[in-house]
């Protein structure tokens, strides 16, 4: 008893990232209440326009959060992920691929400019992982996303499944240590869970206590670390001199 107190009180001391929410001020103010310290505002490449860059640096200046300018980007083909990586990742905070499809997940973790690749398992009965992607995708450091919207919004006759397939990546993820994240991919307030209530539910996929928490602390601060790194190289190690 005294060891689940000790780990819920350091718990609440973390710093706790969502980095893939859709959303406005409201989100942002509910964020900070439920104990965020960041989140990855996100937008669809095809949504990505300088209206969006004006409200994002709006948003970003009012919070008292840090704020995250993340582009999802959809693809046909692994030909067409690679023209929008490149015409997004100078534009992006955080660059996310949407997955699903065999092709578009290999693409994805073979890619270093991809900093996550969300929903693998996206329309699939299996996870859209095996042991060549979960390899490829820790060696090019690319995050794999427990997406917990498609939890709750799935009927519950095939609920089920999609916890069979986070319990076989966290299975992967042990094996082969690639980064993972556990996201809400909120579109209102009311979509957003606290680092705490997703914690516990991590506990159904048999997550430990630590690595939920690195999921939602630990894992996205390392992104969010790596790419400010990754805008003070000019070329690929040529680093700009301050």
């Amino acid at each position: 008893m005294q060891r689940n107190y000790s780990r819920i009180k350091n718990f609440s001391k973390g710093m706790f990232f969502d980095l893939h929410v859709h959303g406005n001020e409201n989100v942002i103010i509910e964020a900070e209440r439920l104990g965020y310290a960041g989140l990855g505002l996100t937008r669809y490449f095809e949504d990505y326009n300088e209206e969006f860059s004006r409200e994002f640096d709006i948003l970003d200046d009012s919070s008292n959060i840090i704020i995250k300018k993340c582009i999802e980007i959809s693809c046909k083909n692994p030909e067409d992920l690679r023209r929008k990586v490149q015409k997004s990742r100078r534009k992006a905070d955080i660059l996310m691929v949407r997955g699903g499809d065999l092709k578009i997940n290999r693409a994805a973790c073979e890619d270093q400019r991809v900093d996550v690749l969300s929903q693998p398992y996206r329309s699939r009965r299996d996870t859209g992982l095996n042991h060549v992607l979960a390899r490829k995708a820790a060696e090019n450091s690319v995050a794999i996303e427990l997406n917990l919207k498609i939890l709750f919004k799935t009927n519950l006759r095939y609920r089920y499944r999609v916890i069979s397939q986070f319990r076989h990546i966290i299975e992967l993820q042990r094996k082969f240590k690639f980064p993972l994240i556990i996201t809400t991919n909120a579109n209102s307030k009311y979509d957003l869970r606290s680092p705490q209530d997703i914690s516990a539910l991590a506990r159904c996929f048999q997550m430990t206590f630590e690595e939920s928490s690195d999921a939602i602390s630990k894992t996205p601060q390392e992104i969010i670390k790596t790419n400010k790194a990754r805008d003070s190289f000019i070329v690929d190690g040529v680093k700009t001199v301050e």
